[in-house]
């Protein structure tokens, strides 16, 4: 009897060191570590608006496809900063705008300004919508003004009148960044002989294409007139009766020279409406 009372004994000690060595299980600690880390992190996001158009990408850089783009203004919450693409001025900043418990979506840092406590951000005016904040160099063009202003930290440095897409092969607007230089450019017509927007091949002395399917920053010396209304039908004083561009942004001579030499590959062009 008393054989069977310590086995019984010995067999509830078992037991007990069993249920205490699940209670402090690895797992279940991971588990519970990791629950309070995202609680942790979602408290912690913070409240930011766009300072201009800002592409959402998947990634941290600009070879990452563009999920959405956010209008001016728009707000966005951030859950983390990472470092990734540095597109201007050495500034490599991107805030991730989606939860960890969804697909990673990503804002460049220099496209979104935090808010302050009272979720309210500051901007200035420039005529043609916000200057861009934080550092480096950004080309803003309003197509409404038909106006191109260059930025460097956030203060306007050049400005100059433009001539962009006629209505029906209109400019796109987003933001986007410089992919090439050239000097000179020319330029081959897409639409066959025949077509209303057909061009005989063409050449500017000064380009910077900023989205890969044929779209450039340069002079046009077959127009004379720039600025508002030159983008639509109108009298141009040298050549006569003209449109606007073909989806192109054109500026005088002087202008693309003096925007070639000072906009490096990366710098952010950004269009507005």
């Amino acid at each position: 009897m008393l054989k069977l009372f310590n086995k019984l004994c010995i067999l509830g000690a078992l037991a007990l060191l069993l249920a205490v060595s699940f209670a402090v299980n690895p797992h279940t600690s991971k588990a519970a570590y990791a629950a309070s880390t995202t609680r942790a992190a979602v408290a912690a996001a913070q409240t930011a608006q766009t300072t201009g158009w800002a592409n959402v990408r998947s990634g941290p850089g600009t070879t990452y496809p563009v999920t959405g783009t956010d209008a001016p203004g728009t707000t966005v919450t951030i859950y983390d900063t990472v470092a990734g693409q540095s597109v201007w001025g050495g500034l490599s900043t991107w805030y991730r705008v989606s939860s960890s418990a969804s697909s990673p979506l990503y804002i460049y840092g220099g496209l979104v300004a935090l808010s302050s406590g009272d979720n309210t951000t500051q901007t200035s005016d420039t005529g043609g919508g916000s200057a861009p904040t934080g550092q480096g160099k950004v080309i803003v063009v309003t197509l409404s003004q038909q106006w191109l202003r260059a930025y460097e930290d956030g203060k306007e440095v050049f400005n100059t009148a433009v001539l962009t897409g006629r209505p029906e092969l209109a400019t796109p607007t987003g933001t986007y960044h410089v992919l090439a230089k050239l000097t000179p450019a020319t330029f081959y017509s897409p639409w066959p002989v025949g077509s209303p927007y057909y061009y005989a091949p063409i050449t500017a002395q000064y380009a910077l294409q900023w989205r890969s399917d044929g779209y450039y920053l340069h002079d046009a010396w077959w127009h004379s007139a720039f600025g508002p209304g030159t983008n639509t039908w109108h009298n141009d004083p040298k050549y006569g009766w003209q449109d606007g561009s073909h989806g192109c942004i054109n500026m005088p001579l002087s202008a693309s020279t003096w925007l070639y030499n000072w906009a490096p590959i990366g710098t952010t062009v950004q269009v507005n409406p």
